[in-house]
């Protein structure tokens, strides 16, 4: 069995906490594929990658995320092209307000002068800190290497998106 399927198996009908730049596939992948590979913020990502998410997401229950992980969207996305800009916001607003995706959005707030006492503030920054925060209570999912070696030593529950790229997720149906 692999790290994976150890991993994914044990957090099936859980929580999930996409990092920052995974979420933006996710956000993106559903509202126009055809910025996956050519926005700056989304360039090195396929739609293949997009539908390795949603086929992930199909095994938890909730998708958890911060208030700075969902400021650091709004702020990327801020630079997308002026034609798609209005419609990209109008999207995510509809993404925040809605209570009937599966998995659930759950928006999880730890006050950002908690987090600025904390040493993981200091070594990776206000929202990646919020992530190691919340990370005994779901699985998180990163593309940050040195987060997720981080919090890997930590004992957390964590996986790198390269490591999920590698698995075969779309076959591995006993994890259901």
């Amino acid at each position: 069995m692999t790290e994976v399927e150890r991993l994914c198996g044990k957090h099936v009908g859980k929580s999930v906490l996409l990092d920052t730049n995974v979420l933006l596939i996710l956000l993106i992948g559903a509202f126009d594929p055809q910025l996956l590979g050519s926005f700056k913020r989304v360039s090195g990502y396929r739609m293949g990658d997009y539908d390795l998410l949603v086929r992930f997401l199909r095994f938890f229950t909730v998708l958890r995320t911060t208030p700075h992980i969902l400021t650091e969207i709004s702020n990327l996305t801020g630079h997308l092209p002026e034609r798609v800009r209005l419609e990209w916001f109008q999207s995510f607003g509809f993404f925040l307000k809605s209570q009937s995706g599966v998995p659930r959005l759950a928006e999880s707030w730890t006050p950002a002068e908690n987090l600025a006492s904390t040493p993981d503030f200091h070594a990776f920054g206000l929202a990646d800190a919020g992530i190691a925060d919340l990370s005994s209570e779901a699985l998180v999912v990163s593309e940050d290497h040195r987060l997720t070696g981080v919090l890997r030593k930590r004992g957390v529950a964590v996986l790198n998106f390269a490591d999920l790229r590698r698995a075969d997720i779309g076959v591995r149906t006993r994890w259901e």
